[in-house]
């Protein structure tokens, strides 16, 4: 039994619970390993290859066998590391090319391998019915395991988000600090400029004072100096 799946066209649920990234995600791992990049053709899953290797060791490796556009037979996988690398040439031949697709692609070509195993014997209806649980079964705990990632990344968002609204808390309890600090400097500026405006008024009343003392000196000396002639 063959698939195709186009690089924007998936069956089943998981197709609503795709990450925003995943694209952009896989792009990456591709050219950091220098693989070809998958999901911008259809791809074909390669029955004879999948019913060798078999669907459950296909699940544990982690890669599906698919025919691209071209012809030619590539080994798919999401996530490249040596290990998973090194498990594809054991089953494959040494010489087989690897491409990167979606998480969810690979999950979608995953179980379309599963199903393809189980359809080649000769009772159909034995091994749709023995296939059935597992597939489906393993359908949902890739939806889950997409849901716990989200969860996960959501964690760390909202950690993130946390830490910056404690340093957002922090910037504005300094502000108010810092308003408060100048509050109190204009406060002291008005009350200095008070006491200079009550010590002028004060230096002007004194210099009445003293000119008119002086003036009432001069009279009494004027009257004294006129009682002597």
């Amino acid at each position: 039994m063959d698939e195709y799946f186009d690089s924007d066209t998936m069956f089943g649920e998981e197709q609503r619970v795709e990450p925003g990234d995943e694209r952009s995600t896989a792009i990456a791992t591709a050219q950091s390993w220098e693989l070809p990049y998958l999901d911008d053709e259809p791809l074909l899953i390669d029955s004879e290859s999948a019913k060798r290797v078999g669907g459950e060791e296909l699940a544990r490796i982690g890669a599906a066998p698919v025919r691209c556009s071209d012809g030619s037979v590539r080994v798919a996988l999401a996530d490249a590391t040596p290990e998973r690398i090194a498990g594809i040439r054991e089953h494959f031949s040494g010489s087989v090319d690897i491409g990167v697709v979606k998480t969810s692609t690979l999950a979608s070509l995953l179980d379309a391998a599963s199903i393809a195993v189980a359809s080649s014997g000769t009772d159909s209806v034995t091994n749709g019915a023995a296939a059935a649980a597992p597939v489906w079964g393993r359908s949902l705990e890739r939806v889950l395991s997409l849901f716990d990632t989200e969860a996960t990344r959501l964690q760390d968002l909202r950690g993130k988000l946390q830490e910056l609204g404690g340093e957002m808390a922090a910037r504005e309890r300094r502000v108010q600090e810092l308003e408060t600090e100048l509050q109190r400097i204009r406060l002291e500026r008005l009350r200095d400029q008070e006491a200079v405006d009550r010590l002028r008024h004060d230096l002007a009343d004194r210099n009445n004072r003293l000119e008119r003392a002086l003036s009432k000196t001069q009279e009494l000396a004027a009257i004294i100096q006129g009682g002597h002639l």
